[in-house]
């Protein structure tokens, strides 16, 4: 259980420097849209296909030395932190893009006069 919560916890962390770095690129180029959701579920597919190489062709070669990486069990929890990380990730991108969707309907309201208060929609 304490492998698993470390790579969640590790790959949580990847998700936060991904965020961190894809603000700063929206912020200094308006024009660009990156994605740091999407650029972490790629990363984890990535990462995922790697450790599954690893797991059963580099470290099942030479069971002496990295035995305890190459069970099934090892591979299955890290695989398990993998895929919730990425439920995590696009859960978060869900609920941003709902906000977006709020906060742009709010702003597509045509107010009247102040004396009648109303609000048209757009």
């Amino acid at each position: 259980m304490i492998n698993f919560l470390l790579d969640l916890i590790s790959n949580l962390i990847i998700l936060a420097a991904l965020l961190s770095v894809c603000c700063v690129v929206n912020r200094i180029r308006p024009g660009t849209h990156a994605n740091a959701y999407l650029l972490f579920v790629v990363f984890i597919a990535i990462a995922l296909a790697f450790d599954t190489v690893l797991t059963w062709l580099v470290f099942a070669d030479s069971q002496a030395r990295y035995g305890r990486f190459s069970t099934n069990e090892a591979f299955l929890v890290r695989a398990a932190a993998y895929l919730t990380a990425c439920g995590v990730a696009l859960g978060l991108s869900r609920m941003r893009s709902r906000k977006a969707a709020e906060r742009a309907q709010a702003r597509a309201i045509i107010g009247t006069s102040p004396y009648t208060r109303s609000q048209l929609p757009m």
